[in-house]
């Protein structure tokens, strides 16, 4: 019988616990209480007016402080205890008055069925309908009139609360904002670092625990999103040393280098997480001791230049990608880090032959180009020293392509020139030069030219900033070729790296000049009576590195003929011998012919020598312009600089032409039926005067 009426409306209580907003209300309340019996408590303090110094000073400013804020805190805490007990105080209406809408149903659902019971109860009588069926209609039509109101009121009631929610939200808000927060998950951080920056004894510890919650928040299991979620929350307190301590602390080396993978693996491309590595390890590489947690966590972020694991090439790709974030003006933590990481870069790097970006990707960006982009912005001649203190770490960056170009590496060399450094960074940069330049050296010469063209000027303003180096150098190169000729492995190396910078007469002139400004000034070191000697020896460096300038230039035109020919012979001499048959040697000929025409028949083709040359003579004149006007005799001056310079010229030797390529020994192979000679070898008549 009840199938009349209609089906009741859905009267569900609001969303949410208003037990639980009480219990928040409930420490808030008692949060508010402390705060304000702290006011008080504070507010009648003083410091001993008798109390003098720095001491007294730091606590009036601390008793200060701590009232200032326990004051800004009981504001807030007032306000928002006071907002949120309207709100649970019109939850509770709303909940009651629901309620009463729901009982009011139920009651009216119930007798309208048993009412619709007797009404409808009567059987049909030979077709004729109940006399109560018009009543029960109009009933069931009132109980839906009812059920709608109530449905409407319910509605209502629900849009009050979530306008007052929203209005609560915007209270919290504002209350929340001048204490650092926002609002939003996450607030609890964030105004535990306010509160840290406002009271800096206490907060040291409070960001400490925030830095060990945020390193398990990094590395809990989850998905890419989650991962960026952490590093999304924990990035605004990043620039807190205690904070980073604690973060790289807790990670340890094992966890950073999971986290460089992943940006690694990533293709390149900064994100939070590169932006929270980049401010935290930076922090810590410019604070923390080495002995410290995160100190020995950094520390012992390495990367192995032997392994030759690919992985690891992915975490050198994420730090890179930290050091891309870090790009602009940087402080002394984020060039040192910078500096450090560089070093390990270029290790690999010369270890495995090819960079870290190359090996992962051809698309991927260059670790090293962003550790030197982080030095220059940074502006630590420190930092750029310690980098180029190392040979190694010269010969790999003479060595390796620039797509970009050299700016970068040359503003590098510029900022080493003017720093604690400058003078270590000359002797690693003389060595690095003058690798493989002695007659008998095992090393090849890996100086790619135009890089050295790309920096010579920054690099000639290095050296000539380091006259005392020079003097001392070219002093070991007189005294120990005087002896017996033998000028010793190291110094003979940096003194062909210093030729090899001479090689360019426009990067000598500075670096000469400031030698010769040196001995004549007395600022040298050495007595007047070497002066000269030693003037004759810059003399015969610069002579030496005209002669090494076509010498190179030689040996890059060898390479490129003995390359054209090796393609000639693959391509063309060997495919054609089987088709030559009696006609074999006039084959050869036009092949010969043919590879001579288009570069391919091993011939090096360079100019003759027209660099200056440089003679005992000249460095005599040289010795008594620059000395005699300190009443030096211009005999002994003169005799002097001739022996120097003869005796650093033949410790130094005269370049010759490279050794023959292994096709020069393949000279007039027979072919099978000896009918025909590949001629592989460098015609004579290609080979230039030295």
């Amino acid at each position: 019988m009840s199938t009349l009426l209609p089906t009741p409306a859905e009267l569900p209580d609001p969303p949410g616990s208003p037990a639980a907003l009480g219990d928040v209300l409930d420490q808030l309340a008692s949060a508010g209480f402390a705060a304000g019996t702290t006011v008080h408590l504070l507010g009648a303090t003083a410091v001993d007016t008798g109390w003098q110094g720095a001491d007294a000073a730091a606590v009036t400013t601390e008793v200060a402080t701590a009232t200032a804020v326990t004051g800004e805190l009981h504001s807030a805490l007032t306000t928002a205890v006071a907002r949120l007990a309207a709100h649970r105080e019109l939850w509770l209406t709303v909940l009651a008055r629901v309620a009463a809408l729901r009982a009011d149903q139920r009651d009216q659902f119930a007798h309208a069925g048993s009412r619709l019971a007797v009404l409808m109860g009567p059987a049909w009588d030979g077709g004729v309908p109940a006399p109560g069926r018009d009543e029960a209609a109009d009933l069931a039509a009132a109980v839906a009139v009812d059920d709608a109101d109530r449905a409407v009121e319910h509605r209502a009631l629900l849009d009050e609360l979530t306008a007052d929610a929203i209005a609560v939200a915007a209270v919290l808000a504002a209350v929340a904002a001048p204490l650092g927060g926002a609002a939003r998950p996450g607030d609890a951080e964030r105004v535990t670092g306010w509160l840290a920056g406002r009271l800096p004894g206490w907060g040291a510890g409070a960001l400490t625990a925030l830095g060990v919650q945020a390193a398990d928040d990094l590395t809990r299991p989850g998905t890419a999103a989650q991962l960026d979620a952490a590093a999304v929350r924990w990035s605004g307190h990043a620039a807190s040393p205690a904070f980073a301590a604690a973060v790289v602390g807790r990670l340890g080396a094992d966890g950073l280098r999971w986290l460089l993978a992943v940006l690694g693996e990533r293709g390149g491309s900064a994100d939070a997480l590169a932006g929270l590595l980049a401010v935290a390890l930076s922090s810590v590489a410019g604070g923390s001791s080495v002995t410290s947690r995160a100190g020995r966590a950094l520390a012992d972020l390495r990367l192995d230049p032997a392994d030759p694991d690919g992985a690891v090439d992915v975490v050198a790709v994420g730090m890179g990608v930290v050091l891309r974030t870090l790009a602009g003006p940087v402080g002394g933590g984020a060039s040192r880090l910078a500096a450090s990481w560089a070093s390990q870069f270029l290790a690999r790097e010369a270890a495995q032959g090819v960079g870290s970006a190359a090996r992962v990707g051809p698309t991927t960006p260059d670790p090293v180009a962003a550790a030197l982009t982080v030095l220059r912005s940074g502006g630590d001649r420190g930092s750029a020293g310690r980098l180029l203190g190392e040979p190694a770490a010269w010969t790999t960056l003479l060595s390796r392509p620039w797509p970009a170009g050299t700016a970068d590496l040359a503003a590098v060399v510029s900022l080493a020139a003017a720093g604690p450094g400058a003078s270590a960074a000359v002797e690693a940069g003389l060595r690095a030069l003058g690798r493989g330049l002695a007659p008998d050296a095992p090393d090849r010469v890996l100086v790619d030219q135009g890089t050295l063209t790309g920096i010579g000027t920054a690099v000639g303003g290095l050296v000539a900033g380091q006259p005392g180096v020079l003097v001392q150098l070219l002093d070991a190169a007189v005294r120990d070729g005087g002896a017996d000729g033998d000028l010793g492995a190291s110094t003979d190396t940096d003194l062909r790296g210093l030729a090899h910078l001479f090689a360019d007469e426009a990067r000598s002139e500075p670096v000469v000049s400031a030698v010769h400004a040196a001995l004549r000034a007395g600022e040298a070191g050495v007595p007047a009576s070497s002066a000269a000697a030693l003037v004759g020896a810059t003399v015969a460096v610069q002579e030496h590195g005209q002669r090494l300038r076509h010498a190179l230039a030689y040996s890059r035109a060898q390479e490129e003929a003995v390359d054209r020919q090796l393609l000639w012979t693959v391509g063309v001499t060997l495919p054609s011998a089987p088709l030559r048959g009696s006609r074999g040697e006039l084959v050869g000929d036009v092949l010969d012919a043919a590879a001579g025409l288009v570069g391919a028949d091993g011939v090096v083709r360079i100019g003759p020598d027209t660099g200056r040359v440089r003679t005992a003579e000249d460095a005599e004149r040289t010795a008594v312009e620059l000395l005699t006007a300190e009443a030096l005799p211009p005999g002994p001056v003169g005799a002097a600089a001739r022996t120097g310079f003869d005796q650093v010229a033949a410790a130094l030797g005269r370049p010759g032409p490279p050794a023959p390529s292994p096709l020069d020994l393949l000279d007039d192979v027979p072919d099978p039926d000896d009918r025909n000679r590949w001629r592989l070898r460098r015609h004579p008549n290609g080979v230039t005067r030295w």
